[in-house]
């Protein structure tokens, strides 16, 4: 019987790596929201952590779409756990919910998983790819941030620890002294900085992996989309065939797939010792001087994906035509149509629905 948890908040409170984090309004609200979340991919039997007030609601989720997980109450039959994603803080959830200390990850295993979850590991996948395409650089120091700007206009600058696009930011959006102020600021909290050379993209996909505490094995592609600002928006939920189809316009599958089975080696070697579980690499088309190119690895999410959340939505419901998965956050958000469907019920303004393309 595996337990589940729903702790999108958990890239942030990697970044603090403290036991006791308080999450920001925004983080806490879909924390409550996607508390339902893991039914879609839970087992018969499966125990899910949410509010109790949620049972009625989890009742007819699971009558609705045949899905499985009931709330936890008597853990004691747990003999597995599976969070969104590993922190100090993740384990402070699961101690709260009444789970055995002696199935939980030590504090060391859990550093371990916090570093390889550092944004750095992009820059070791791509050096061990021995690619050709630009490589991030990790600083101390907010000159070389904005030396990094001055010979690269539209460089882009990231926190070693964040998530859905949150932390990311172009330089070029501002002067040289508050860029030096806002690399100081992220270095002081953080330890250090990432920058890197904005690329022409083209499109946004991910490969989705997993690891069964021996080998990480490739288990398919997702296409999802960004703002402006890089801020993840939603996934694209279809069958492997049709992304397999729209990649293929863009690059030669053939090298995409040796990339890939690249990178299954690569992460077997880096990571599937100190971690069980879902992980993906965002990668991108794009356009370097009007010929496109894959950037096999823009970072590493060593955690569950909403990528992956579309592929086992795609399987749970048979999804034959494109549709995309996207959360909502707006009032009287509860509505269907024959073009979309509310696959969690309304939470704190906030809902997961999918609609038709």
């Amino acid at each position: 019987m595996t337990l589940h948890l729903f702790n999108p908040e958990n890239d942030l409170a990697l970044a603090l790596g403290c036991r006791h984090y308080t999450p920001p309004p925004h983080a806490v609200a879909i924390h409550n929201a996607g508390a339902l979340l893991p039914m879609w991919w839970a087992e018969k039997e499966d125990r899910v952590i949410a509010p109790e007030i949620m049972q009625t609601e989890a009742s007819r989720l699971a009558r609705r779409f045949g899905l499985n997980g009931v709330i936890a109450g008597d853990v004691c039959g747990v003999t597995s756990l599976s969070p969104w994603g590993w922190s100090l803080d993740a384990k402070r959830q699961f101690l709260r919910a009444g789970v055995d200390g002696g199935i939980l990850p030590d504090d060391a295993s859990i550093e371990r998983i916090r570093q390889l979850s550092h944004r750095r590991m992009s820059v070791e996948i791509l050096t061990r790819l021995d690619s050709d395409n630009p490589i991030a650089i990790e600083t101390t120091d907010p000159d070389v941030v904005v030396e990094a700007e001055r010979n690269n206009p539209g460089c882009y600058v990231k926190s070693p620890w964040s998530s859905s696009g949150r932390g990311v930011f172009c330089a070029r959006s501002l002067d040289e002294n508050a860029l030096r102020r806002r690399a100081a600021g992220i270095i002081h909290r953080q330890g250090s900085v990432m920058v890197e050379r904005g690329l022409d993209k083209v499109a946004d996909f991910a490969a989705l992996f997993h690891s069964d505490g021996h080998r990480v094995s490739f288990r398919g592609l997702s296409l999802f989309s960004t703002e402006t600002r890089g801020m993840y928006s939603g996934n694209v939920v279809a069958p492997q065939s049709y992304i397999e189809s729209r990649l293929s316009e863009m690059i030669d599958p053939e090298i995409l797939m040796t990339l890939i089975n690249r990178e299954e080696e690569i992460l077997t070697e880096l990571t599937a010792s100190a971690y069980q579980g879902w992980m993906g690499i965002d990668m991108m088309v794009y356009n370097d001087g009007g010929r496109l190119r894959v950037m096999p690895c823009v970072e590493l999410n060593l955690r569950m994906t909403m990528g992956v959340v579309a592929m086992k939505v795609c399987e749970r419901l048979g999804v034959e035509t494109p549709h995309f998965l996207a959360w909502e956050h707006k009032e009287n958000n509860s509505l269907e149509s024959s073009e979309s469907l509310i696959m969690l019920p309304p939470t704190d303004g906030f809902t997961l629905r999918l609609t038709k393309i």
